[in-house]
């Protein structure tokens, strides 16, 4: 009982106390209140003195204000606020801080995830900056701001989704200028010319006085082939700009694209002949025309009346180079080397302009001629190893082999591992009897190519002269294994063999492949009658060594062989006639006069 009465007791006492209570806690709600919207207040004046600061571009001052009023009131615009002046002062960190405590107090504001995206994109964190504008579009399907940022991400590694993306702006908005502009750079460069024309086409609708426009709207046609819109659309705009060479270009290269070659080069006459162009744009001009004419020959006196008139203004040594191609390209030997000494003239430090010309002389077989240039040539570029060859190879194949060595010896020196050079010392060296010295170079080269026919043909000669001639079998039975489809080798090996008489049926057949490939070739008749002249069928002889001598008239050693056959058959007044006449050509050969003597 007396436990009851306790509590009732005090139930009585906190009933009693309760509406004090009551009392005190209402009044600081409200001074709490108070207090709060007074914080409110104020930050909402800081809040508009930072925008009017950001109005003024005094970002850092507007942070500081932006910051108190933070501090009064932590809400989700101050953070947006903040968030952007950081990014205005490039600080990443505290905008993106910012920027998502933003959204997330509020999470479905748009603005604020804008913002995000935005910030993740400055920073190329593409991953993050995609996740974020496809929740806006999730949030708002009609956020074009929002595809426009997610279009712009995907231009570089997902073209066509970035393509996707600019045609749903335009389904929301209609045509938009920079929309479109996007999408014709995209499908022109993703090679989708049809789209691109399609696009450009819209664009000038839009804007149709824009002559930029209408200049990528020309050459858009002329890369779909459209090649008559090109030239209708260039005739209009010249009418309005008649001095526009940019627009003289276009047209000429919409004809030229029709190989409407005289045309076309008349329109690029034009922009050649204006003085005030500079020599650059014309040189572009003749290179060009001078590389379709390398591609075409139709194009030749195009490019050379191009490249001629672009001399008469300033003459230059590329230009003469390209003129020099050109002539040679249409075989005009004499034109070729005038070019191309002119060109040295006018840049005579130019290396590779006398290589050029040493080269030009040698392959067109005027040997005389290369040897004086790449002497001029070697006293210039003493180290060159180019021009060294070129001399060497030209006094070998002028017989010069003497004045041939030093060169070839140079540039053996300077590219010890180079094969021509290798071989052609080795050959020379083999022409002045020097076969030792010449054999040594040749190892040489099998050991940079153990394979090289030439090094083993010229080996098995050498070693068939020295009379070695198991060394030389050897060597040619490599040779032949390595190509037997070889004239020239097959032809040495069998007139070795015929020589010694021996394995002839073996060279009957070799040297027969070589005549089918080369019925004309002296050395290779005298080689098959010389076989069959061993084998003692002296009328087959005697026809193919007739027929080797029609076609090399003053060969000693042909008509020595034409003296055997008819000796053989027992023609020996005739046979001495023609040894006689043999020794005539080569009165150093003691044998044939021992013939003449004594028969054979």
């Amino acid at each position: 009982m007396k436990q009851y009465i306790i509590l009732f007791t005090t139930f009585i006492l906190l009933q009693a106390c309760s509406p004090n209570i009551d009392q005190v806690s209402s009044s600081e709600i409200k001074k709490q209140n108070k207090k709060i919207a007074k914080q409110k207040e104020f930050a909402q004046q800081l809040f508009i003195d930072a925008s009017l600061l950001d109005m003024e571009e005094k970002y850092a001052e507007a942070i500081l204000d932006y910051q108190e009023a933070l501090k009064l009131d932590p809400s989700a615009g101050i953070h947006y606020a903040l968030g952007k002046d950081y990014l205005r002062l490039n600080k990443i960190t505290p905008a993106l801080e910012h920027a998502r405590k933003a959204t997330q107090l509020e999470g479905d504001n748009i603005e604020y995830q804008t913002l995000v995206g935005t910030i993740y994109s400055f920073n190329r964190n593409i991953d993050s900056a995609e996740t974020t504008f496809a929740r806006i579009i999730e949030l708002d399907s009609t956020d074009v701001n929002a595809y426009y940022n997610l279009a712009q991400l995907y231009e570089t590694k997902k073209p066509l989704e970035a393509l996707k993306f600019y045609d749903k702006i335009l389904d929301l908005t209609g045509p938009e200028w920079n929309v479109l502009l996007k999408m014709a750079a995209l499908n022109e460069r993703l090679g989708k010319v049809e789209e691109t024309v399609e696009t450009v086409e819209e664009l000038v609708e839009l804007n149709p006085s824009n002559l930029q426009l209408q200049k990528l709207l020309i050459e858009s046609y002329v890369k779909n082939e459209k090649y008559e819109k090109a030239i209708s659309m260039v005739n209009n705009s010249i009418e309005i700009f008649p001095d526009d060479l940019n627009l003289i270009e276009l047209k000429g290269n919409a004809l030229i694209q029709q190989e409407k070659w005289s045309e076309g080069a008349a329109e690029y006459d034009k922009i050649i002949s204006k003085p005030k162009i500079p020599f650059e744009t014309k040189m572009k001009i003749g290179a060009a025309f001078f590389s379709e004419a390398m591609q075409d020959s139709n194009v030749i006196p195009y490019a050379q009346n191009i490249l001629l008139q672009i001399d008469q203004d300033s003459s230059d040594w590329q230009i003469n180079a390209y003129l020099g191609e050109l002539a040679n390209t249409n075989n005009d030997d004499s034109l070729t080397v005038k070019y191309f000494k002119k060109s040295i003239e006018l840049a005579n430090w130019n290396v590779d302009l006398w290589i050029r010309l040493g080269q030009l002389l040698f392959e067109g077989g005027d040997y005389k001629t290369s040897i004086i240039e790449m002497e001029k040539a070697v006293v210039k570029f003493p180290n060159n190893y180019v021009i060294n060859l070129i001399l060497g190879l030209s006094n070998a194949q002028n017989s010069n082999h003497e004045e041939a060595l030093a060169s070839l010896k140079k540039a053996n020196e300077l590219n010890p591992n180079e094969l021509n050079a290798i071989l052609a010392y080795s050959f020379s060296l083999n022409q002045l009897k020097r076969d030792d010295e010449a054999l040594t170079y040749l190892e040489r080269a099998l050991r940079v190519d153990p394979n090289n026919l030439q090094a083993l043909s010229m080996m098995g000669l050498i070693y068939d002269s020295k009379k070695m001639f198991t060394k030389s079998d050897s060597i040619y039975h490599k040779a032949v294994s390595l190509d037997s489809s070889n004239v020239l080798l097959l032809n040495n090996f069998a007139y070795s063999l015929a020589e010694r008489g021996i394995d002839l049926e073996r060279a009957l057949k070799m040297v027969q492949v070589a005549v089918d490939e080369e019925p004309e070739n002296s050395s290779y008749l005298d080689t098959i009658g010389w076989v069959y002249f061993q084998m003692g069928d002296y009328e087959n002889a005697k026809n193919y060594i007739d027929k080797a001598i029609i076609y090399d008239v003053g060969n000693s050693t042909l008509l020595d062989h034409l003296g055997d056959v008819h000796y053989k058959m027992d023609n020996k007044i005739k046979a001495k006639e023609i040894w006689q006449n043999a020794l005539e050509l080569d009165s150093t050969n003691s044998d044939i006069q021992l013939k003449i003597n004594e028969g054979l």
